[in-house]
């Protein structure tokens, strides 16, 4: 028959060994409902921002149109001056 030695150095490493391990659990519970308590105070201030670039992909586009436009007319303008100058 096979007795186990129970010495009281192991039975205080045992005990240390689920302390540490509580603790670890402890801990890490801690850290997660912090977690999801900064996600949830955080989400409201930050916003959504899903289609937000797209928004500005359209913005952009349409200032860079308007940009062109704006270069094209002062360009016939300029042209159109130039041309009608009179030279001696």
């Amino acid at each position: 028959m096979h007795t186990q030695n129970v010495t009281p150095k192991s039975k205080t490493m045992a005990q240390l060994n689920l302390t540490a391990r509580s603790g670890f659990e402890s801990v890490r519970v801690t850290i997660s409902v912090l977690r999801a308590y900064v996600a949830a105070r955080l989400t409201p201030v930050l916003g959504d921002e899903r289609g937000e670039i797209a928004s500005w992909v359209v913005v952009t586009a349409l200032v860079v149109a308007a940009a062109v436009v704006i270069v094209g007319i002062v360009t016939a303008k300029l042209t159109a001056t130039a041309n009608n100058i009179q030279t001696p």
